[in-house]
């Protein structure tokens, strides 16, 4: 059981969140799933049985940072973990309790994901759908040494650190190099991955509604019908903008230094990408 003493004096989560977790120590020491499901991934359940981690993203609860892209990328204000389900506040808890979980019982919290993951590997067995996790829902955290643990499992995931691409080596983990257009650090970094060659996937800064200032472009492919990108070429993939309305849309839209594709910016990544 975790206990008031042990949330106090914990280094690795924030005071907000300690305040939280006390508040509601009860539920954080009821049974929980870590890995679950999206409407998104869902879509591709004909091939794949998909598993997913939310967390609270960046310093939301953790002290050290679980996304450390995302300052140069600018993807702090408008993460995922606001949108849709996520945004309502039975996702919210669960994904504070998942972080304060992980923070608090790191070791416990990596066993647990593991007795998950075999409950799914033993569901695949019996229904021949191949189970797919990712773990960085709404985080980038580092679970290298984790999926190369799980050498039978698959893994795929999405990130803002370039290097974490470049040095991938394990042949389980598949992993796609997510753009920005935030700032010179983010651009360079894009340009990097473009010039490798690796797939790649830019939000944009559009719901693809017809009277949004920018449209999706030609050419390149979406990534918004399915999230199973290991099935994906080496491409530039696009996703269309989640949780906004119009009125930030079209604000967001004059800004060049954005997480987003956008009307002020659009140039520019074009350019980056002919370069490739």
């Amino acid at each position: 059981m975790i206990t008031v003493n042990e949330i106090q004096v914990s280094e690795t989560i924030n005071e907000a969140a300690k305040l939280w977790a006390i508040a509601n120590i009860d539920y954080l020491n009821k049974p929980m799933r870590f890995l679950g499901s999206s409407l998104k991934v869902e879509k591709g359940k004909d091939k794949f049985d998909t598993y997913i981690m939310y967390l609270q993203p960046a310093d939301k609860v953790a002290i050290k940072t679980l996304c450390i892209g995302a300052i140069a990328a600018g993807c702090k204000k408008p993460c995922l973990i606001s949108s849709g389900q996520l945004g309502m506040s039975t996702g919210q808890m669960a994904a504070t309790k998942r972080t304060i979980l992980l923070m608090l019982r790191n070791t416990e919290s990596q066993a647990a994901i593991g007795l998950e993951i075999d409950k799914a590997e033993r569901k695949a067995l019996k229904t021949g759908i191949p189970a797919l996790f990712r773990l960085n829902g709404t985080s980038d955290i580092d679970f290298g040494a984790f999926i190369a643990s799980k050498p039978a499992s698959r893994f795929y995931d999405y990130t803002k650190v370039f290097a974490r691409v470049r040095k991938n080596t394990l042949s389980n983990y598949d992993l796609t190099f997510s753009g920005s257009m935030y700032s010179t650090q983010s651009k360079a970094a894009l340009s990097k991955a473009v010039a490798a060659r690796f797939r790649i996937a830019v939000a944009f800064n559009t719901k693809g509604l017809k009277d949004d200032a920018l449209a999706m472009p030609v050419g390149l492919v979406s990534f918004d019908t399915t999230d199973l990108r290991h099935l994906d070429d080496k491409v530039v993939g696009t996703l269309t903008r989640k949780g906004s309305n119009k009125a930030e849309r079209a604000l967001d839209n004059l800004k060049s230094a954005s997480f987003f594709v956008t009307a002020a910016n659009v140039v520019e990544f074009n350019n980056i990408i002919a370069r490739g």
